[in-house]
């Protein structure tokens, strides 16, 4: 399976940081963030990745190379003199995301910090699906849970509606999105050609709205939307932490 990166954000609330350096490449517990996506797709198996590129791409460029410092091939996508969005990003890329064997594709943002098991949901994912979505929740951020969500399972399920839209379902529970999902390469029949498109507003809500499935998976683990300050800033004190408790228990293994 084949991997995508999204990496072209302006990371205005991130701004006066992201003026000088790109989102992708702010550093949570000393590492930067796409450094640490490309690990976990690696990780994961997924080791043909490609990542798109706008607001200070050079600099990621340089920083991650051809990716085989890190074990896998990255194909850069640079959407330059215009930003295309998340769907027209995925769109301008489609004959690389075709390319692959699987007929999907796992999809990460590049403004996220997790630590979730990417290889359990890739094996979520039902061929028969448009997409399977990597949900969380967190009385942290509130705001943020604007998917509905029906059970199928402990961990899985089908996705009724996303802030309301297509239409207003009865749902089990409401959930983020969190920027991860597996997508079937039929999801870019779904995305417009050569114009500015989001991937939710585009493509996923009207194939939902013309009966097409599309399912989530609650992966457990950590999750942290590095769009803001005060998130970077959770977001490392836990990483931090985390790798703190893992030098201490090897020392006491040793």
């Amino acid at each position: 399976m084949r991997g995508f990166i999204l990496a072209a954000g302006l990371g205005t609330r991130l701004r006066p940081w992201t003026d000088r350096v790109p989102k992708p490449l702010v550093e949570i517990g000393g590492e930067p963030l796409i450094e640490r996506a490309v690990r976990q797709l690696a990780k994961a198996g997924v080791r043909d990745i490609g990542v798109n590129l706008f607001h200070l791409g050079e600099q990621i460029r340089d920083r991650m190379g051809d990716g085989r410092q890190l074990g896998v091939r990255l194909t850069w996508f640079d959407e330059r003199p215009e930003i295309l969005g998340t769907g027209g990003g995925l769109k301008n890329a489609e004959t690389f995301l075709r390319g692959g064997t699987a007929g999907a594709f796992l999809l990460v943002n590049g403004d996220v910090w997790h630590d979730f098991d990417l290889s359990g949901v890739i094996a979520s994912h039902q061929p028969g699906s448009l997409a399977t979505l990597a949900m969380h929740r967190t009385a942290r951020r509130p705001e943020l849970h604007t998917v509905g969500c029906t059970k199928d399972g402990v961990d899985v399920g089908r996705i009724v509606h996303i802030g309301g839209k297509p239409a207003p379902q009865p749902h089990d529970f409401m959930a983020i999105y969190t920027g991860i999902a597996v997508y079937g390469v039929q999801m870019l029949d779904w995305l417009p050609a050569r114009v500015q498109s989001g991937l939710v507003s585009h493509g996923l809500l009207p194939a939902m709205q013309a009966g097409v499935e599309v399912r989530w998976v609650e992966p457990q683990g950590a999750w942290y939307d590095c769009g803001t300050p005060s998130e970077v800033l959770r977001a490392s004190h836990y990483a931090l932490s985390q790798r703190s408790g893992s030098l201490a228990r090897a020392a006491l293994i040793g």
